[in-house]
């Protein structure tokens, strides 16, 4: 019964990942899979004792692309979950117009804590820690409120985060904010959602973004999504991914 926490523990070492929350790079861009899935399909945290995995593939308009992963672990008896998460692969296009493909720059971990007020409400706290691998010094260090209100078939949802940079660059801000608000709605096994997003960084005016897609859930251990997201969408450069992933439940213990 000590499978998981060794899984945890060996992934941890290893570099696997959670949600980045940096984006002043298009490679440090979270697949905004793991948040979308937790508002709108999925408990705000993995369930006690069960172990899941979140792969994905994130392709932009500009030829870049990456493979975030994300593994997500609630001990049994908890209900705080515990992640980690890197990139496994990213190809980046330099300022040059070359292009490059390496592992991931950052080191993603968080803490997030699930309560519920009634039936239909839930909300969870996250205490966020980015770690730089290469590029840039420092960490930031942050964290997210999330809640959602789910009634028949309907889920609606909101979500609130802020990191900050240990240490400040032209790539790495001061701060991050963020505010995310959305629904989705259950048809049988297809889950459609659409969510809107706000982000102000220090130094940097507001922008806006839009992510849809819908999630299939295969069987009770493995679901599909497939999302298109859109980035700032009030400038005269709007950034477009199409995102593909997966969730995968590795263990569980009833």
């Amino acid at each position: 019964m000590r499978r998981a926490p060794a899984v945890l523990a060996l992934l941890l070492v290893c570099g696997f990942p959670t949600e980045a929350r940096t984006r002043s790079h298009a490679h440090r861009r979270p697949s905004g899979l793991s948040l979308r899935r937790r508002l709108f399909t999925s408990p705000l945290i993995t369930d006690p004792g069960s172990v899941d995995l979140e792969f994905s593939g994130a392709f932009d308009t500009n030829s870049s692309w990456t493979l975030p992963t994300t593994l997500k672990y609630t001990p049994l008896g908890w209900r705080t979950e515990l992640s980690a998460g890197v990139d496994t692969l990213a190809r980046v296009v330099e300022g040059s117009g070359g292009t490059g493909t390496h592992f991931s720059d950052h080191l993603n971990l968080a803490a997030t804590t699930a309560f519920h007020a009634g039936e239909r409400f839930s909300w969870a706290f996250a205490l966020t820690l980015s770690v730089f691998l290469r590029n840039e010094e420092g960490t930031r260090i942050g964290g997210a409120m999330l809640g959602r209100y789910d009634r028949g078939r309907n889920t609606y949802s909101a979500s609130a985060s802020w990191s900050g940079a240990t240490r400040v660059s032209p790539s790495n801000p001061a701060g991050i904010f963020d505010l995310t608000g959305g629904y989705g709605h259950k048809f049988g096994r297809f889950t459609p959602y659409g969510t809107i997003q706000f982000e102000r960084a220090s130094g940097v005016a507001g922008s806006y973004a839009v992510f849809e897609g819908v999630e299939y859930e295969v069987n009770g251990r493995l679901s599909l999504d497939l999302n298109g997201q859109h980035y700032a969408l009030n400038s005269s450069l709007p950034d477009h991914q199409i995102v593909a992933g997966l969730t995968w439940n590795l263990h569980r213990r009833r």
